[in-house]
């Protein structure tokens, strides 16, 4: 037996990622498509597909999102705090398959879009167990514990949720957010403790809110650098025609959907539209342009 204070656990650091729905992948990715298998993930049954998705809102976008699968029930959309920032929403800090409160966001894939609705979550950190694994660590699901990270910033989580099931395999999840705070690497060791206060030598739940408060401020001013660098989805980094040049409308959106390129087709007279660089076009909007007769000018 392991000594009842210090239970080890493997721990995994999850990036942002989602999940679909079969309805879904076909309009993303086109009539009678399937998500196609890459590799294996640690839960049983659970994989990562060959497939990628933007998500978009209108305040910033985040590209080549990986898709999990097999398909699910509903769609889910499972980002860090950072990447939440990134895009301008609030998502709550759920368990995965609850959606209470959930943020919207534009799921972009190479055949299509949907507006997802209710899909954004922050994925709050948890640790798979079977009947067996939950026995032998004296814990049931539902329950709730103390892990610590054993690296070089080590902290202590608080209140990390046990689920459950014959389905799944032994591992903590994380985030990236969390990874970075406790200086995560593969290999870091963890532990689950049992009535054991913090030590000096760890962290207080405040401590480590802190931490990751800072990483994600860290992060985010990365982030803005390279969005400046590059100009994607930043309207302020775009090259502005000069007038004389383009006396046309230019239109300066961060998205144009099926729904805003009708409205275009419809109000614009000239056969020629006028876009700044940088705008996301989804393939439903292009195509309305197309059956609109519309020439599509990036300036």
């Amino acid at each position: 037996m392991m000594d009842v204070e210090r239970k080890k656990i493997l721990i995994e650091a999850s990036g942002c990622h989602v999940h679909l729905t079969r309805e879904a992948v076909e309009t993303l990715f086109g009539k009678g498509a399937v998500l196609k298998k890459r590799r294996d993930l640690s839960q049983p049954g659970e994989y990562l597909s060959e497939q990628r998705v933007k998500l978009v809102t209108r305040d910033g976008c985040i590209e080549n999102v990986a898709v999990l699968g097999p398909t699910r029930s509903a769609v889910q959309v499972e980002l860090s705090k950072t990447d939440c920032r990134k895009l301008g929403i609030n998502a709550p800090v759920n368990l995965s398959g609850n959606l209470d409160g959930a943020s919207d966001v534009m799921i972009i894939g190479t055949c299509g879009e949907i507006k997802a609705s209710g899909s954004v979550i922050v994925a709050r950190n948890h640790i798979h167990m079977t009947p067996q694994d939950a026995k032998e660590y004296g814990v049931s699901h539902g329950d709730k514990v103390r892990v610590e990270i054993v690296s070089d910033r080590k902290v202590i989580f608080e209140d990390v949720p046990i689920r459950v099931s014959e389905k799944f395999a032994l591992a903590m999840h994380i985030d990236f957010d969390e990874a970075n705070a406790c200086g995560y690497r593969i290999g870091t060791e963890a532990f689950i403790l049992y009535d054991r206060p913090c030590e000096s030598r760890g962290m207080s739940k405040m401590d480590m809110e802190q931490i990751i408060q800072e990483v994600i401020k860290n992060v985010c001013a990365i982030l803005e650098q390279e969005k400046r660098a590059t100009g994607v989805c930043e309207e302020k980094t775009e090259s502005v025609p000069k007038k004389e040049d383009t006396p046309e409308e230019v239109i300066r959106e961060k998205l144009i959907t099926e729904k805003m390129a009708k409205e275009m087709v419809s109000s614009i007279t000239c056969d020629t539209i006028c876009i700044a660089k940088g705008t996301i076009i989804t393939p439903a909007a292009k195509d309305m342009f197309k059956a609109g007769h519309k020439k599509i000018k990036i300036l």
